[in-house]
């Protein structure tokens, strides 16, 4: 699927005064979302729609239903807290490694803070999301960003199955069925090699959101994140997206087992105490640094 036709939030038939009072409103205020699907459910189908971030960034958007879009659209923003997190641990001149960029959200934040001396490397698998990935790069001018069709695992392999989502749920590819789809082909390789194979000296923040085969991504970056100091890392657990591949928890525990301490995203800062143990149920984002005297 490619980007034939693309809307904008700036048409007449949009309603931009409503959008513009969901805006204002904080995205964490409770029952705003609910509030802007009833206001906006005249649009909420719409595909292939233009959408500005607060931030001045544009993405084109597959379709409005899908968390990416909604909250490009009513915050202006998608996932501030891991955003923030990315942000924070990026200078100019660093590298950052997208892994399941999807539209590009993060990459183009990401981009945007580590400069023309920055790169970063935005992988994203999907062949119908992939275009989409392309297109937000030159729509924000980024000349430091590669883009990789490619799913990030434990090794290299030409043909493995992918199985698409559709618009309306399409940050939700997997390579684990779902959706009664059929599969189509994808290459894999794993983190070490895109990183020898693009000659990074360093990789300053790695994230990380695959639909659950985030432990393969982790094995297949074992030489990356036993560097002194590793990257710091922001991932997705979702119990039963993890358990396609095996046991939820496994992605923590191999790096708990390299040295990483781990922390919900939520409350990250506000507290000093790591997870005690991985977590096994329910669904997180989570990030991991691994202190520098650790090698």
């Amino acid at each position: 699927m490619c980007v034939s036709s693309v809307s904008s939030v700036n048409s007449p038939r949009w309603p931009r005064l409503r959008i513009g009072a969901l805006r204002r409103l904080p995205a964490s205020l409770p029952g705003k979302a609910r509030l802007a699907r009833s206001l906006l459910h005249e649009i909420r189908s719409s595909e292939d729609v233009t959408v500005e971030s607060l931030a001045g960034a544009r993405f084109v958007v597959p379709h409005l239903a899908e968390p990416v879009g909604f909250h490009l659209l009513v915050d202006g923003r998608y996932e501030p807290e891991t955003e923030d997190f990315i942000s924070t641990h990026l200078s100019a001149g660093d590298v950052f490694v997208d892994a399941g960029a999807n539209i590009g959200v993060f990459t183009v934040s990401a981009a945007r803070k580590v400069g023309p001396r920055g790169r970063v490397l935005a992988v994203e698998p999907s062949p119908a999301v992939f275009p989409y990935l392309e297109q937000n790069i030159r729509l924000n001018h980024l000349e430091n960003v590669l883009p990789l069709r490619l799913a990030l695992s434990d090794g290299t392999h030409d043909r493995v199955p992918f199985y698409t989502a559709p618009a309306s749920h399409f940050g939700m590819g997997a390579l684990a069925p779902q959706f009664h789809t059929e599969p189509c082909s994808v290459v894999t390789k794993s983190l070490d090699e895109v990183v020898a194979d693009n000659a990074l000296p360093f990789v300053s923040v790695l994230k990380v959101d695959v639909e659950g085969h985030e432990f393969a991504v982790f094995r297949g970056a074992r030489k990356l994140l036993e560097r002194t100091p590793g990257p710091a890392i922001v991932f997705e657990f979702c119990d039963w997206a993890e358990m396609r591949f095996g046991d939820p928890g496994q992605a923590q525990t191999f790096l708990m087992d390299l040295g990483y301490r781990i922390w919900p995203l939520r409350g990250y800062r506000n507290s000093n105490l790591p997870l005690e143990a991985p977590l096994s149920s329910g669904s997180a984002m989570l990030v991991a640094e691994r202190p520098r005297s650790v090698s």
